[in-house]
């Protein structure tokens, strides 16, 4: 993505980042919090408490019911932000069950749906939809 700073230069996001680096004023931690914004925050044992996990509307048989609650296990321990954990999930139903899925996960979305089959849950304040 290009932007332009005041003079009329276009510079890409790694050069501007690059450039607020090197400026004294600008506080070192400051990308390092910005990552760390987008990473899920809750370990994995916390999130996935029968609690905290709620499958909001499926239409899947059970087996393909508990495949997912156990993938979605995997991909919070493995993944770190969102977009990880959506093509994670999407990889391995893909692999295991064939067709052609698909996963939104995120905090706010909107959707309008007519799947074939599909789970929605919601771990703590993540929504995951798995659909094909």
């Amino acid at each position: 993505m290009m932007k332009i700073n005041g003079f009329g230069k276009k510079m890409t996001a790694k050069q501007l980042r690059t450039k607020f680096e090197r400026q004294d004023s600008c506080d070192e931690t400051y990308f390092d919090e910005l990552k760390e914004s987008r990473k899920w925050r809750e370990p994995p044992e916390k999130a996935l408490r029968f609690e905290n996990l709620i499958i909001q509307e499926t239409n899947l048989p059970l087996e393909q019911i508990e495949e997912s609650r156990k993938m979605l296990g995997d991909a919070l321990q493995l993944c770190s932000i969102e977009n990880e954990i959506a093509s994670f999930m999407k990889r391995k139903f893909d692999a295991k069950y064939g067709g052609h899925w698909q996963c939104i996960v995120g905090r706010n979305f909107g959707s309008h749906l007519d799947p074939i089959q599909f789970i929605h849950f919601t771990v703590s304040k993540i929504s995951v939809i798995l659909f094909r």
